[in-house]
C-alpha cells in the first residue's frame, strides 16, 4: 500500500434543509406533530396542556399550546431546546416526578415546522423572574443555495416577569412552564380536521389510567364549541360485557385474569413460567415484563347498563374512536397500532374475523377488531428490546416485537374461548327458538283440516241457513290458507336465496384469504424474477445471447403473470377495509378509475378497450356504501368481459359515462358484446335467474350478480336502475339514476 499522508480530522458539516427533513418532511402529518408537543409538555412535569385556536373564522388564525411543566431557564433553552437531537432525556430516562421520558430522541420540536411559518416560544422556570422567548422564522431553512445549518440565527429575548399580573402566566394561577404561539398555520383547520385532532388526543392519553396526573384540554375559541374541553373517555369502559387483564411479570411469570360485566371474577389467574406457558419459547422473553388489558363491547345495547351513565350514542361514540388494541409506552400512545381506522391492526384481528365470520357460539368464532378496546403497556426501561423507529411511527419489528405479538394473540384466544363457553351456556338455558317456516307448515295443516271438517259438516247439514254460513266460512278460510301457503312459498324462496348469498359470502372469504396468503409468496417470486433476470443479463450463467434474449421474453411472460395476480389479491383485501364498509360521501370518478385501474391487466389482456368519460366537472359524489360501488362496476365489467368473449378483438369495447341531470347522477354502462337474449329483460334482475351457458346449453352463471347490483342501487343508493338490451355500441346497456350531494349546482 502506498503512504498516506494524514489531512487531518474533520467533522461532518450539516446543510440547513436537514431541520426541513427532520422535521415537515419525516413527521407523518400535523397531529403528529402536536402530539410531540404535548409530549414534551408530559415530560416537563407539566399537570395540564391547554391547546387553543383562535381566529379559526379569519385570514390569520393562531394556534397556542401552553402548559404548566417545568419551564426553561436561559442555559436549558439554548443548550438543550436549541440543539437538535440532545441525548439530555436518554441520558436522565426520568424527570423530576419520576415520569419515564416519553421523547429521548430530541427531534420533536423540528415538527413544528410542519405546522407553521412561524413560531414565538415563552418559557419561565418556577424561581426566575425572568420570561424568555425565542423567534423562529421557519421559512429561513427554506434556502436553494447551500447554508451551513448553524449559520441560521434566531432571535431570543429576555422580558422582566413583573410587567405580568401575578400568577398569570403561563396559565392563571401558575408562575411556570411554556407557551408555543403558532401563526401562518399551513393546514386548514376546519371542523373535520379539528374533530380528529381531538379524536388523535384522546387516543394519545391512555383512557385505561386514572393516575397519570396529567390532562389535556382543547379549546376551540368558540369556533366548534361540541369540541372544548378536557380530552377524557376512561369511564366508557366500565360499559364493557368482559374484561381480560394479563401480565407478564418481572420475574417472567404469565398470568391471565378474566372478569364479567360486574367485575366479578370469572376466570383466577393461575400464573406459570414464560417457558412453560409459551411452547417452543425461551425461558426469558425478549419482550420484557408488560401488562395487557382487553374489554369486549359486544351489543351494548342490548344489555342492562346504567343509561344515566352510558348513553348508547356516546358508547358507540367511544367504541369507533377507540376500537382495536393498541401500545402505550409509559402511558402515551406509540402509532399506528390500534388505530381506530383499522389500518393498524398489527395483531390481524379483522383478517381473522373475515376468514371465521361463524356466530359466537360457534367453535371457530373470533373476536372482530371493532368489538375490543384492548392496549398493551410497555415502559422504556422494562421493554428496552421494543425500540422505536426513527420516525415515531411504530415499533421496529425485532424479534421481541414479535414475541409480544405471540403473547397477545395467544390472549385473545383465551379470552374468546372462554366468552363462548359461557355465551353457549347461556343459549342452552334460553327456551328453543320458533322456527317461522315450521309454524306456517303447522297453520297450513290446520286450516286444510278444518276446511275438510266443515265440508263434511256442509254436506251432512239439512239447514239451508247453516249452509250459507259454512259455505262463507270455508270460503275466508280457503283464502287464508291460499295466503298462508303463498307466504311460505314466499319464504322457502328467500330462505334459497339465502343460502345462495351465504354461499357467495363463503367464496368471498375464501378469495380475501387466498388473496392475503398469496401476496407475500407472489412479491418474493416477483423479487426472485427480478434477481434472476439480473444475473442472466450481467453473464453469471455465460448464456449466449439468443438465449439470454428468450429468457427475457419468458421473465417478461411470467412478471406479467404474477403482476395480474398481484392486482387481484390487492383488489379481494381492498374490499374488505373497514372505511369502505361505513355508509359516507363517495366520488364515483374516483370509484371507478379505482375499479378499472384493478382490472386494468385483465382488459388489457383480452384486449378490451375502455372509455371512460366523466361529464361531472368535480366528480359525482353520493352518500353510499364504497363497497357497494366497487362490486357494482366489478360485476358489469365481469359480464362484459364475457359478453365480449365472441367479439372480434378490434370491436371489443366498454364505455362507462357519468353525468349529472339536475340533483340526479346519472350513469350509463354498455360494450359492444352480445347483448341481452330477447325476451328476458324483465328476469335479469332476479336472484339465481342466469343468461350465461356454456356451449351445451347448460347455465354457468350464478344468477345473483345483477340481482345484487340492483339491490344495492335501489335499497342501499335508493336510486334505480334499468336495462336495455341493445345499446348504441350493440351490446347490454344499463342506465342508472341515484341523488347526488355536493354537486355545486
Amino acid at each position: 500500500m502506498s503512504k498516506r499522508n494524514s489531512l487531518g480530522g474533520h467533522p461532518f458539516s450539516v446543510e440547513a434543509r436537514v431541520a426541513i427533513q427532520l422535521g415537515r418532511e419525516s413527521i407523518s402529518s400535523s397531529l403528529v406533530a402536536i402530539s410531540e408537543l404535548v409530549k414534551n409538555a408530559y415530560d416537563a412535569d407539566a399537570d395540564e396542556v391547554v391547546i387553543k385556536f383562535s381566529g379559526l373564522d379569519t385570514d390569520s388564525p393562531v394556534l397556542t399550546i401552553t402548559d404548566d411543566g417545568d419551564g426553561m431557564d436561559k442555559e436549558n433553552l439554548l443548550t438543550r431546546w436549541m440543539r437538535i437531537g440532545t441525548t439530555h432525556k436518554y441520558e436522565v430516562g426520568k424527570s423530576a416526578r419520576e415520569r419515564v421520558y416519553t421523547g429521548a430522541k430530541g427531534l420533536g420540536r423540528l415538527g413544528i415546522d410542519r405546522l407553521c411559518t412561524h413560531l414565538n416560544l415563552f418559557t419561565k422556570t418556577q424561581e426566575s423572574r425572568k420570561i424568555f422567548e425565542v423567534d423562529v422564522d421557519w421559512n429561513k431553512y427554506n434556502l436553494v443555495k447551500s447554508v451551513e445549518l448553524d449559520s441560521i440565527k434566531h432571535e431570543v429575548f429576555e422580558i422582566d416577569s413583573v410587567v405580568l399580573e401575578e400568577n398569570s402566566f403561563p396559565l392563571e394561577g401558575k408562575t411556570k412552564g411554556s407557551q408555543y404561539i403558532l401563526s401562518g398555520l399551513k393546514d386548514k383547520w376546519d371542523g373535520d380536521f379539528l374533530y380528529e385532532l381531538r379524536k388523535e388526543l384522546s387516543l394519545l392519553v391512555s383512557p385505561f389510567s386514572k393516575t397519570l396526573g396529567f390532562r389535556v384540554k382543547f379549546d376551540t375559541d368558540g369556533f366548534q364549541s361540541d369540541l372544548d374541553g378536557y380530552v377524557a373517555s376512561d369511564h366508557f369502559l366500565e360499559a364493557a360485557e368482559w374484561r381480560l387483564e394479563a401480565e407478564i411479570t418481572e420475574d417472567f411469570n404469565v398470568s391471565v385474569a378474566i372478569y364479567d360485566s360486574n367485575g366479578e371474577l370469572s376466570l383466577s389467574p393461575k400464573p406459570a413460567s414464560w417457558g412453560d406457558w409459551m411452547a417452543n419459547s425461551e425461558k426469558i422473553p425478549q419482550c420484557g415484563s408488560l401488562n395487557f388489558s382487553v374489554y369486549f363491547m359486544r351489543n351494548l345495547s342490548s344489555r342492562e347498563v346504567d343509561t344515566n351513565k352510558f348513553k348508547p350514542k356516546e358508547i358507540r361514540a367511544f367504541l369507533k374512536s377507540n376500537q382495536g388494541v393498541r401500545i402505550y409506552r409509559d402511558n402515551f400512545r406509540v402509532k399506528p397500532y390500534g388505530d381506530p381506522s383499522g389500518d393498524g391492526d398489527w395483531l390481524g384481528l379483522a383478517m381473522r374475523r373475515v376468514i371465521n365470520p361463524e356466530s359466537i357460539t360457534m367453535d371457530n368464532w373470533k373476536i372482530g377488531y371493532n368489538q375490543i378496546v384492548g392496549a398493551v403497556f410497555i415502559g422504556r426501561e422494562a421493554n428496552y428490546n421494543l425500540v422505536d423507529q426513527t420516525n415515531r411511527e411504530g415499533l421496529t419489528e425485532t424479534p421481541a416485537y414479535f414475541q409480544l405479538r405471540k403473547f397477545a394473540l395467544k390472549c385473545i384466544e383465551l379470552f374468546e374461548k372462554h366468552i363462548q363457553s359461557h355465551a353457549l351456556a347461556e343459549k342452552q338455558l334460553r327456551p328453543p327458538k320458533v322456527v317461522l317456516s315450521d309454524v306456517l307448515v303447522e297453520s297450513e295443516n290446520a286450516y286444510k283440516d278444518v276446511i275438510e271438517r266443515i265440508g263434511k259438516l256442509k254436506d251432512s247439514s239439512v239447514d239451508l241457513e247453516m249452509k250459507k254460513q259454512l259455505e262463507v266460512i270455508e270460503s275466508t278460510l280457503t283464502e287464508e290458507s291460499q295466503r298462508t301457503a303463498f307466504v311460505k312459498g314466499r319464504m322457502d324462496q328467500l330462505e334459497a336465496e339465502k343460502d345462495t348469498l351465504a354461499n357467495l359470502a363463503s367464496l368471498g372469504i375464501l378469495s380475501v384469504s387466498f388473496g392475503h396468503e398469496t401476496l407475500a409468496a407472489i412479491s418474493n417470486a416477483i423479487t426472485n424474477g427480478a434477481l434472476l433476470r439480473s444475473k442472466v443479463v450481467e453473464g453469471f450463467f455465460m448464456l449466449p445471447q439468443d438465449r439470454v434474449d428468450f429468457a427475457n421474453r419468458r421473465f417478461d411472460s411470467i412478471e406479467k403473470s404474477l403482476n395480474y395476480i398481484k392486482v387481484f389479491g390487492n383488489f379481494s383485501l381492498g374490499n374488505v377495509k373497514r372505511d369502505k364498509r361505513n355508509r359516507r360521501v363517495i366520488d364515483l370518478s374516483v370509484v371507478v378509475a379505482n375499479v378499472l385501474s384493478s382490472f386494468d391487466e385483465m382488459l388489457e389482456k383480452r384486449k378490451i378497450k375502455i372509455v371512460f368519460n366523466d361529464e361531472t366537472s368535480s366528480g359525482l359524489k353520493i352518500k353510499a356504501y364504497e363497497i357497494d360501488w366497487e362490486s357494482i362496476f366489478a360485476n358489469l365489467i365481469t359480464n362484459s368481459c364475457w359478453a365480449l368473449s365472441d367479439t372480434p378483438a378490434e370491436h371489443r369495447k366498454i364505455s362507462i359515462s357519468l353525468s349529472l341531470d339536475n340533483d340526479q347522477g346519472v350513469i350509463e354502462f354498455e360494450d359492444s358484446g352480445c347483448g341481452i337474449e330477447a325476451g328476458v329483460e324483465n328476469h335479469v334482475f332476479k336472484a339465481t335467474f342466469s343468461t350465461k351457458r356454456n356451449r351445451k346449453g347448460d347455465t354457468i352463471g350464478t344468477g345473483m350478480g345483477l340481482s345484487i347490483v340492483r339491490t344495492f342501487v335501489e335499497e342501499h343508493s335508493k336510486g334505480s336502475i334499468v336495462l336495455a338490451p341493445k345499446g348504441e355500441l350493440g351490446g347490454a346497456r344499463f342506465w342508472i339514476k341515484v341523488p347526488a350531494i355536493n354537486t355545486g349546482i
